[in-house]
Protein backbone atom coordinates (compact mmCIF):
# COMPACT_ATOMS: atom_id res chain seq x y z
CA UNK A 1 0.00 0.00 0.00
CA UNK A 2 2.84 2.38 0.85
CA UNK A 3 4.49 1.51 -2.42
CA UNK A 4 1.28 2.33 -4.30
CA UNK A 5 0.89 5.64 -2.52
CA UNK A 6 4.51 6.53 -3.29
CA UNK A 7 3.92 5.76 -7.01
CA UNK A 8 0.90 7.99 -7.05
CA UNK A 9 2.84 10.91 -5.52
CA UNK A 10 5.63 10.46 -8.03
CA UNK A 11 3.16 10.40 -10.96
CA UNK A 12 1.37 13.49 -9.64
CA UNK A 13 4.70 15.32 -9.30
CA UNK A 14 5.64 14.40 -12.87
CA UNK A 15 2.23 15.62 -14.11
CA UNK A 16 2.74 19.01 -12.39
CA UNK A 17 6.23 19.30 -13.86
CA UNK A 18 5.00 18.44 -17.35
CA UNK A 19 2.10 20.88 -17.07
CA UNK A 20 4.37 23.71 -15.90
CA UNK A 21 6.74 23.04 -18.78
CA UNK A 22 3.93 23.12 -21.29
CA UNK A 23 2.71 26.42 -19.89
CA UNK A 24 6.18 27.93 -20.14
CA UNK A 25 6.54 26.72 -23.72
CA UNK A 26 3.12 28.14 -24.56
CA UNK A 27 4.07 31.53 -23.12
CA UNK A 28 7.33 31.53 -25.03
CA UNK A 29 5.49 30.65 -28.23
CA UNK A 30 2.92 33.43 -27.63
CA UNK A 31 5.63 36.01 -27.08
CA UNK A 32 7.29 34.91 -30.27
CA UNK A 33 4.08 35.18 -32.23
CA UNK A 34 3.37 38.65 -30.77
CA UNK A 35 6.86 39.86 -31.66
CA UNK A 36 6.48 38.48 -35.16
CA UNK A 37 3.10 40.28 -35.59
CA UNK A 38 4.54 43.56 -34.31
CA UNK A 39 7.45 43.32 -36.71
CA UNK A 40 5.12 42.57 -39.60
CA UNK A 41 2.81 45.43 -38.66
CA UNK A 42 5.80 47.72 -38.35
CA UNK A 43 6.90 46.87 -41.84
CA UNK A 44 3.41 47.57 -43.15
CA UNK A 45 3.23 50.93 -41.33
CA UNK A 46 6.71 51.80 -42.48
CA UNK A 47 5.77 50.95 -46.04
CA UNK A 48 2.64 53.16 -45.81
CA UNK A 49 4.67 56.13 -44.62
CA UNK A 50 7.13 55.76 -47.45
CA UNK A 51 4.28 55.75 -49.99
CA UNK A 52 1.89 58.32 -48.41
CA UNK A 53 -1.51 58.91 -49.99
CA UNK A 54 -1.64 62.55 -48.75
CA UNK A 55 -0.87 65.26 -51.34
CA UNK A 56 1.28 67.77 -49.50
CA UNK A 57 2.36 70.15 -52.29
CA UNK A 58 1.51 71.36 -55.81
CA UNK A 59 2.18 74.24 -58.21
CA UNK A 60 -0.25 76.50 -60.08
CA UNK A 61 0.97 78.40 -63.15
CA UNK A 62 -0.72 81.31 -64.97
CA UNK A 63 0.83 81.90 -68.37
CA UNK A 64 -0.15 85.04 -70.26
CA UNK A 65 0.65 85.35 -73.95
CA UNK A 66 0.37 88.96 -75.08
CA UNK A 67 -1.78 89.24 -78.18
CA UNK A 68 -2.90 92.15 -80.31
CA UNK A 69 -2.81 95.72 -79.03
CA UNK A 70 -5.50 96.50 -76.43
CA UNK A 71 -6.58 92.82 -76.42
CA UNK A 72 -6.83 91.27 -72.96
CA UNK A 73 -6.14 87.53 -73.42
CA UNK A 74 -7.26 84.69 -71.15
CA UNK A 75 -4.39 83.18 -69.17
CA UNK A 76 -3.36 79.55 -69.64
CA UNK A 77 -3.70 77.80 -66.27
CA UNK A 78 -1.91 74.56 -65.43
CA UNK A 79 -1.36 72.36 -62.36
CA UNK A 80 1.71 70.31 -61.56
CA UNK A 81 2.08 67.91 -58.64
CA UNK A 82 2.01 64.19 -57.98
CA UNK A 83 -1.44 62.65 -57.62
CA UNK A 84 -3.71 65.54 -58.67
CA UNK A 85 -5.32 67.05 -61.76
CA UNK A 86 -6.93 70.32 -62.81
CA UNK A 87 -10.68 70.72 -62.48
CA UNK A 88 -13.03 73.69 -62.86
CA UNK A 89 -11.85 77.32 -63.08
CA UNK A 90 -14.09 80.20 -62.04
CA UNK A 91 -13.38 83.94 -62.47
CA UNK A 92 -15.27 86.21 -60.07
CA UNK A 93 -15.26 89.15 -62.52
CA UNK A 94 -16.96 88.99 -65.91
CA UNK A 95 -14.45 89.10 -68.76
CA UNK A 96 -15.87 92.28 -70.29
CA UNK A 97 -15.05 94.09 -67.03
CA UNK A 98 -11.42 93.04 -66.88
CA UNK A 99 -8.87 95.86 -66.84
CA UNK A 100 -5.09 95.52 -67.13
CA UNK A 101 -3.50 95.38 -63.71
CA UNK A 102 -6.80 95.24 -61.81
CA UNK A 103 -6.97 92.07 -59.72
CA UNK A 104 -9.44 89.35 -60.66
CA UNK A 105 -10.21 86.67 -58.06
CA UNK A 106 -9.92 83.15 -59.49
CA UNK A 107 -11.10 79.89 -57.87
CA UNK A 108 -9.41 76.75 -59.16
CA UNK A 109 -10.71 73.26 -58.33
CA UNK A 110 -8.08 70.51 -58.09
CA UNK A 111 -9.02 66.82 -57.87
CA UNK A 112 -6.96 64.08 -56.20
CA UNK A 113 -6.17 60.93 -58.18
CA UNK A 114 -7.58 57.61 -57.03
CA UNK A 115 -6.07 56.57 -53.71
CA UNK A 116 -4.86 60.10 -52.96
CA UNK A 117 -6.13 62.59 -50.37
CA UNK A 118 -5.78 66.32 -49.63
CA UNK A 119 -5.04 67.72 -46.14
CA UNK A 120 -7.45 70.31 -44.75
CA UNK A 121 -5.29 73.11 -46.18
CA UNK A 122 -1.99 73.70 -47.95
CA UNK A 123 0.22 76.66 -47.08
CA UNK A 124 1.62 79.28 -49.43
CA UNK A 125 5.06 77.67 -49.24
CA UNK A 126 3.67 74.29 -50.35
CA UNK A 127 1.23 75.65 -52.94
CA UNK A 128 3.47 77.55 -55.35
CA UNK A 129 1.70 80.06 -57.61
CA UNK A 130 3.42 81.62 -60.63
CA UNK A 131 1.94 84.49 -62.62
CA UNK A 132 -0.66 85.34 -59.96
CA UNK A 133 -0.91 86.02 -56.21
CA UNK A 134 -1.69 83.17 -53.78
CA UNK A 135 -4.72 83.71 -51.54
CA UNK A 136 -5.59 80.30 -50.05
CA UNK A 137 -5.72 76.54 -50.70
CA UNK A 138 -8.37 74.64 -48.71
CA UNK A 139 -9.93 71.19 -49.06
CA UNK A 140 -13.63 71.03 -49.89
CA UNK A 141 -13.53 67.32 -49.09
CA UNK A 142 -10.90 64.56 -48.92
CA UNK A 143 -10.37 64.50 -52.68
CA UNK A 144 -11.16 68.10 -53.72
CA UNK A 145 -8.99 71.18 -53.15
CA UNK A 146 -10.00 74.78 -53.90
CA UNK A 147 -7.14 77.17 -54.67
CA UNK A 148 -7.88 80.91 -54.67
CA UNK A 149 -5.58 83.39 -56.38
CA UNK A 150 -5.64 87.00 -57.57
CA UNK A 151 -4.76 87.39 -61.25
CA UNK A 152 -3.95 90.67 -62.96
CA UNK A 153 -5.00 90.79 -66.65
CA UNK A 154 -2.36 91.94 -69.13
CA UNK A 155 -2.38 93.71 -72.47
CA UNK A 156 -0.31 95.49 -75.09
CA UNK A 157 -0.98 99.22 -74.90
CA UNK A 158 -2.59 100.85 -77.91
CA UNK A 159 -1.39 103.80 -79.98
CA UNK A 160 -2.50 107.40 -79.77
CA UNK A 161 -4.96 108.28 -82.52
CA UNK A 162 -3.54 111.75 -83.02
CA UNK A 163 -0.27 113.55 -82.21
CA UNK A 164 0.02 117.28 -82.83
CA UNK A 165 0.73 120.67 -81.29
CA UNK A 166 -1.10 123.20 -79.14
CA UNK A 167 -1.85 126.72 -80.31
CA UNK A 168 1.48 127.84 -78.83
CA UNK A 169 3.10 125.54 -81.43
CA UNK A 170 5.78 124.37 -79.01
CA UNK A 171 3.69 122.19 -76.70
CA UNK A 172 3.28 118.61 -77.88
CA UNK A 173 -0.29 117.33 -77.42
CA UNK A 174 -1.61 113.86 -78.23
CA UNK A 175 -4.78 111.94 -77.56
CA UNK A 176 -4.55 109.72 -74.47
CA UNK A 177 -4.23 105.93 -74.72
CA UNK A 178 -6.41 103.72 -72.52
CA UNK A 179 -4.62 102.31 -69.44
CA UNK A 180 -1.33 104.08 -70.30
CA UNK A 181 0.62 105.03 -67.13
CA UNK A 182 3.06 107.10 -69.17
CA UNK A 183 4.49 107.94 -72.56
CA UNK A 184 7.91 107.84 -74.18
CA UNK A 185 8.53 110.91 -76.33
CA UNK A 186 11.41 111.64 -78.70
CA UNK A 187 11.77 115.15 -80.14
CA UNK A 188 13.53 115.51 -83.52
CA UNK A 189 15.00 118.55 -85.24
CA UNK A 190 15.82 118.03 -88.92
CA UNK A 191 15.46 114.27 -88.38
CA UNK A 192 18.05 114.20 -85.58
CA UNK A 193 17.21 113.40 -81.94
CA UNK A 194 17.01 116.56 -79.84
CA UNK A 195 15.51 115.18 -76.63
CA UNK A 196 14.20 111.92 -75.20
CA UNK A 197 11.84 111.96 -72.22
CA UNK A 198 9.20 110.06 -70.27
CA UNK A 199 5.91 111.85 -69.60
CA UNK A 200 3.63 110.66 -66.78
CA UNK A 201 0.23 111.90 -65.62
CA UNK A 202 -0.41 113.95 -68.77
CA UNK A 203 -0.87 113.73 -72.52
CA UNK A 204 1.04 116.90 -73.34
CA UNK A 205 4.44 118.45 -72.59
CA UNK A 206 6.05 121.83 -73.16
CA UNK A 207 9.05 121.50 -75.51
CA UNK A 208 9.88 125.20 -75.72
CA UNK A 209 13.34 124.94 -74.14
CA UNK A 210 14.42 122.33 -76.71
CA UNK A 211 13.00 124.02 -79.84
CA UNK A 212 15.42 126.92 -80.13
CA UNK A 213 16.62 126.80 -83.72
CA UNK A 214 14.49 128.68 -86.26
CA UNK A 215 16.15 126.86 -89.14
CA UNK A 216 15.05 123.41 -88.00
CA UNK A 217 11.88 121.50 -88.72
CA UNK A 218 10.66 119.81 -85.53
CA UNK A 219 8.47 116.81 -84.95
CA UNK A 220 8.16 114.16 -82.26
CA UNK A 221 7.32 110.49 -81.84
CA UNK A 222 5.29 109.28 -78.89
CA UNK A 223 4.19 105.88 -77.62
CA UNK A 224 2.35 104.55 -74.55
CA UNK A 225 4.55 102.70 -72.05
CA UNK A 226 4.45 101.07 -68.61
CA UNK A 227 6.62 103.06 -66.20
CA UNK A 228 7.22 101.05 -63.02
CA UNK A 229 8.65 97.54 -62.76
CA UNK A 230 5.28 96.35 -61.45
CA UNK A 231 3.39 97.83 -64.43
CA UNK A 232 5.79 96.06 -66.79
CA UNK A 233 4.50 92.72 -65.47
CA UNK A 234 1.09 93.22 -67.10
CA UNK A 235 1.59 95.97 -69.70
CA UNK A 236 3.64 96.02 -72.89
CA UNK A 237 4.50 99.25 -74.65
CA UNK A 238 2.70 100.39 -77.77
CA UNK A 239 4.15 101.67 -81.04
CA UNK A 240 5.57 105.08 -81.82
CA UNK A 241 3.27 107.51 -83.61
CA UNK A 242 4.81 110.45 -85.47
CA UNK A 243 3.42 113.95 -85.01
CA UNK A 244 2.89 116.56 -87.66
CA UNK A 245 5.87 118.77 -88.50
CA UNK A 246 6.38 122.15 -86.86
CA UNK A 247 8.26 124.84 -88.74
CA UNK A 248 9.01 128.40 -87.65
CA UNK A 249 10.01 131.62 -89.34
CA UNK A 250 11.78 134.77 -88.18
CA UNK A 251 8.50 136.45 -87.17
CA UNK A 252 7.68 133.53 -84.87
CA UNK A 253 11.07 133.73 -83.23
CA UNK A 254 10.88 137.51 -82.76
CA UNK A 255 7.48 137.17 -81.14
CA UNK A 256 8.64 134.45 -78.75
CA UNK A 257 11.85 136.23 -77.90
CA UNK A 258 9.92 139.35 -76.94
CA UNK A 259 8.14 137.20 -74.34
CA UNK A 260 11.25 135.39 -73.09
CA UNK A 261 13.47 136.19 -70.12
CA UNK A 262 15.55 138.87 -71.85
CA UNK A 263 15.69 141.67 -69.30
CA UNK A 264 12.11 142.76 -69.75
CA UNK A 265 11.08 139.75 -67.70
CA UNK A 266 9.36 137.89 -70.51
CA UNK A 267 6.03 139.58 -69.94
CA UNK A 268 2.57 139.09 -71.41
CA UNK A 269 0.52 142.16 -70.65
CA UNK A 270 -2.92 140.71 -70.02
CA UNK A 271 -4.57 137.39 -69.25
CA UNK A 272 -7.03 135.65 -71.50
CA UNK A 273 -6.51 135.09 -75.20
CA UNK A 274 -4.81 137.79 -77.29
CA UNK A 275 -4.96 140.44 -74.60
CA UNK A 276 -8.67 140.12 -73.76
CA UNK A 277 -10.33 140.91 -70.45
CA UNK A 278 -8.71 139.57 -67.29
CA UNK A 279 -11.98 138.02 -66.09
CA UNK A 280 -11.09 134.79 -67.84
CA UNK A 281 -7.89 134.27 -65.89
CA UNK A 282 -4.34 133.96 -67.24
CA UNK A 283 -3.75 133.27 -70.88
CA UNK A 284 -1.43 134.37 -73.68
CA UNK A 285 -0.89 138.08 -74.37
CA UNK A 286 1.60 140.48 -75.93
CA UNK A 287 4.71 141.92 -74.22
CA UNK A 288 4.62 145.50 -72.91
CA UNK A 289 8.28 146.02 -72.00
CA UNK A 290 7.63 146.18 -68.24
CA UNK A 291 9.31 144.22 -65.46
CA UNK A 292 8.87 143.21 -61.83
CA UNK A 293 10.64 145.47 -59.35
CA UNK A 294 10.25 144.21 -55.78
CA UNK A 295 6.52 143.61 -55.28
CA UNK A 296 5.46 145.89 -58.11
CA UNK A 297 5.23 145.70 -61.87
CA UNK A 298 6.87 148.73 -63.42
CA UNK A 299 5.93 149.79 -66.94
CA UNK A 300 8.38 151.50 -69.32
CA UNK A 301 6.95 154.93 -68.40
CA UNK A 302 7.66 154.28 -64.70
CA UNK A 303 4.04 153.71 -63.67
CA UNK A 304 2.84 150.65 -61.78
CA UNK A 305 0.65 147.97 -63.26
CA UNK A 306 -2.59 147.78 -61.23
CA UNK A 307 -5.54 145.38 -61.27
CA UNK A 308 -3.75 143.33 -63.88
CA UNK A 309 -2.24 139.97 -64.71
CA UNK A 310 1.37 139.86 -65.87
CA UNK A 311 3.31 136.89 -67.23
CA UNK A 312 6.99 136.96 -66.32
CA UNK A 313 9.41 134.15 -67.21
CA UNK A 314 6.48 131.83 -67.95
CA UNK A 315 4.86 132.52 -64.55
CA UNK A 316 1.62 134.44 -63.96
CA UNK A 317 1.32 137.18 -61.30
CA UNK A 318 -1.56 139.45 -60.31
CA UNK A 319 -1.09 143.03 -59.08
CA UNK A 320 -3.83 144.55 -56.92
CA UNK A 321 -5.34 148.09 -57.08
CA UNK A 322 -2.26 149.44 -55.29
CA UNK A 323 0.08 147.72 -57.71
CA UNK A 324 1.20 145.20 -55.09
CA UNK A 325 1.94 141.60 -56.06
CA UNK A 326 -0.75 139.34 -54.56
CA UNK A 327 -0.07 136.15 -52.58
CA UNK A 328 -2.24 133.39 -51.11
CA UNK A 329 -5.90 132.96 -52.07
CA UNK A 330 -7.27 135.68 -54.35
CA UNK A 331 -10.76 136.19 -55.77
CA UNK A 332 -10.26 137.92 -59.10
CA UNK A 333 -13.25 138.73 -61.30
CA UNK A 334 -15.30 136.02 -59.56
CA UNK A 335 -12.66 133.27 -59.85
CA UNK A 336 -10.50 131.93 -57.02
CA UNK A 337 -6.74 131.57 -57.57
CA UNK A 338 -3.86 130.64 -55.33
CA UNK A 339 -0.51 132.46 -55.49
CA UNK A 340 2.50 130.96 -53.72
CA UNK A 341 4.96 132.87 -51.52
CA UNK A 342 6.66 134.29 -54.60
CA UNK A 343 3.37 135.52 -56.02
CA UNK A 344 3.27 132.90 -58.77
CA UNK A 345 -0.14 131.56 -59.75
CA UNK A 346 -0.45 127.83 -59.05
CA UNK A 347 -2.10 125.04 -61.03
CA UNK A 348 -2.87 121.40 -60.18
CA UNK A 349 -3.03 120.13 -56.61
CA UNK A 350 -2.24 122.54 -53.75
CA UNK A 351 -2.38 122.10 -49.97
CA UNK A 352 -1.71 125.54 -48.47
CA UNK A 353 -2.82 124.74 -44.91
CA UNK A 354 -1.32 121.25 -44.80
CA UNK A 355 -4.63 119.51 -44.13
CA UNK A 356 -6.88 120.24 -47.14
CA UNK A 357 -6.20 119.59 -50.82
CA UNK A 358 -7.54 121.78 -53.63
CA UNK A 359 -7.34 121.42 -57.41
CA UNK A 360 -6.67 124.34 -59.74
CA UNK A 361 -7.20 123.89 -63.48
CA UNK A 362 -4.70 124.89 -66.19
CA UNK A 363 -5.98 128.49 -66.01
CA UNK A 364 -5.46 128.56 -62.26
CA UNK A 365 -9.20 128.54 -61.42
CA UNK A 366 -10.26 126.71 -58.26
CA UNK A 367 -12.35 123.65 -59.18
CA UNK A 368 -15.38 122.18 -57.42
CA UNK A 369 -17.35 118.98 -58.00
CA UNK A 370 -15.87 116.08 -59.96
CA UNK A 371 -12.41 116.49 -61.50
CA UNK A 372 -10.28 114.07 -63.54
CA UNK A 373 -6.61 115.21 -63.34
CA UNK A 374 -5.46 112.01 -65.08
CA UNK A 375 -7.32 109.62 -67.34
CA UNK A 376 -9.57 107.34 -65.28
CA UNK A 377 -8.76 109.04 -61.94
CA UNK A 378 -11.74 110.88 -60.46
CA UNK A 379 -11.82 113.06 -57.33
CA UNK A 380 -14.63 115.02 -55.71
CA UNK A 381 -14.24 118.55 -54.37
CA UNK A 382 -16.93 120.15 -52.20
CA UNK A 383 -18.42 123.60 -52.76
CA UNK A 384 -15.35 125.17 -51.10
CA UNK A 385 -13.01 123.20 -53.36
CA UNK A 386 -11.79 120.86 -50.62
CA UNK A 387 -10.99 117.30 -51.77
CA UNK A 388 -13.21 114.71 -50.09
CA UNK A 389 -12.44 111.23 -48.72
CA UNK A 390 -14.45 108.21 -47.53
CA UNK A 391 -18.18 107.74 -48.24
CA UNK A 392 -19.84 110.65 -50.06
CA UNK A 393 -23.48 110.95 -51.14
CA UNK A 394 -23.57 112.92 -54.39
CA UNK A 395 -26.75 113.52 -56.40
CA UNK A 396 -28.52 110.74 -54.49
CA UNK A 397 -25.81 108.10 -55.03
CA UNK A 398 -23.10 106.86 -52.68
CA UNK A 399 -19.44 106.85 -53.71
CA UNK A 400 -16.32 105.75 -51.86
CA UNK A 401 -13.12 107.81 -52.10
CA UNK A 402 -9.94 106.27 -50.68
CA UNK A 403 -7.39 107.98 -48.41
CA UNK A 404 -5.84 109.74 -51.41
CA UNK A 405 -9.29 110.99 -52.51
CA UNK A 406 -9.48 108.80 -55.61
CA UNK A 407 -12.92 107.39 -56.48
CA UNK A 408 -13.02 103.60 -56.20
CA UNK A 409 -14.63 100.97 -58.45
CA UNK A 410 -15.31 97.26 -58.05
CA UNK A 411 -15.11 95.44 -54.73
CA UNK A 412 -14.02 97.37 -51.63
CA UNK A 413 -13.92 96.48 -47.94
CA UNK A 414 -14.79 99.28 -45.53
CA UNK A 415 -15.03 98.84 -41.74
CA UNK A 416 -15.16 95.07 -42.12
CA UNK A 417 -17.98 95.07 -44.71
CA UNK A 418 -17.73 94.39 -48.45
CA UNK A 419 -19.36 96.63 -51.03
CA UNK A 420 -19.46 96.73 -54.82
CA UNK A 421 -19.03 100.01 -56.71
CA UNK A 422 -20.24 100.23 -60.30
CA UNK A 423 -18.16 101.39 -63.25
CA UNK A 424 -19.24 104.99 -62.61
CA UNK A 425 -18.21 104.61 -58.95
CA UNK A 426 -21.75 104.53 -57.53
CA UNK A 427 -22.52 101.90 -54.88
CA UNK A 428 -24.57 98.89 -56.04
CA UNK A 429 -27.66 98.12 -53.90
CA UNK A 430 -30.37 95.44 -53.80
CA UNK A 431 -28.72 93.28 -56.44
CA UNK A 432 -26.42 90.27 -56.89
CA UNK A 433 -22.84 90.71 -58.10
CA UNK A 434 -20.42 87.83 -58.72
CA UNK A 435 -22.77 85.56 -56.77
CA UNK A 436 -22.92 87.85 -53.72
CA UNK A 437 -26.19 89.38 -52.57
CA UNK A 438 -26.06 93.10 -51.74
CA UNK A 439 -28.64 94.70 -49.46
CA UNK A 440 -30.22 98.14 -49.40
CA UNK A 441 -27.14 99.49 -47.58
CA UNK A 442 -24.88 98.07 -50.29
CA UNK A 443 -23.13 95.62 -47.98
CA UNK A 444 -22.81 91.89 -48.70
CA UNK A 445 -25.58 90.06 -46.86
Amino acid sequence: MKIGMLRNEVEQGMDKHNKAGWQQRAVRAGVGLLASWIMTAGMVISGYSADSSVIESLSVTFKTTFGEQEEIPDPEISISGAGCNLGDIQFHTDYDRWKPGKKVRVEITVYADEGKLFPSSISRSKCKVKGADFVSAKALDDTTLQVKVDYRPATVLGNTSEAGWSSSRRRAVWKPVDYAPGYSLVLYGNDKVVKRMTVTGANSVNLTEYMNDVDKTYYYEVKAIPVTSDEKKYLKEGDFVTSSDQEFDADDWESWNSNSDNGSGGVSSTPGSSGKSSSGGPGVGAGDGGAIRGNNYILPDGSKGVNTWKKVSNQWYYFDPNGEMTKGWQNISGFWYYMNGDGQMQTGWVNPSGDSWYYLNENGNLCTGWVQPNLGEWYYLDSSGVMQRGWQQIDGKWYYLDASGRMQRGWVEVSGKRYYLNGDGSMAVNTTVDGWRLGADGAVQ
